[in-house]
């Protein structure tokens, strides 16, 4: 049979931070993980926060068409997309260096609440899956 196009087939690569980062980073992207596995099943991506993201055209349409998720959170709905429509994921590990300001919070309280308002945002998000929205 001839091997697919492509152009056409939908595919993605998602990066992964691998642990070249600080502590802090690391715990809290093993609750985030956490949360979202209980909330969104495993999506069997290891870092979902990782900006490193190519797709093909066509993964690409379909998985960002009409978000309901617009700001931080909008990686897990992209990635909870791809395992609902069977578009193939693979996880690369990328060189990575935490850079001054790179980060959505600087000290425990701005974590706490980021962190209450991704929760809510991926809840929300998971209700709007489960009632056809």
């Amino acid at each position: 049979p001839p091997s697919p196009d492509p152009w056409t087939t939908k595919a993605m690569l998602v990066g992964n931070r691998d642990g070249n980062t600080s502590r802090s980073r690391i715990i809290t992207r093993w609750g985030f993980k956490t949360i979202v596995k209980m909330i969104c099943g495993d999506l069997q991506v290891e870092d979902t926060q990782c900006g490193f993201k190519l797709m093909t055209l066509d993964a690409g349409l379909s998985l960002y068409a009409d978000l309901n998720l617009k700001r931080w959170t909008h990686d897990v709905e992209v990635l909870f997309r791809a395992q609902n429509l069977d578009v193939p994921v693979t996880e690369l590990s990328i060189g990575w260096e935490d850079k001054a300001g790179s980060k959505l919070a600087s000290n425990l309280k701005e974590t706490v609440n980021i962190s209450a308002i991704m929760l809510a945002e991926i809840l929300v998000m998971r209700i709007q899956y489960a009632i056809g929205r």
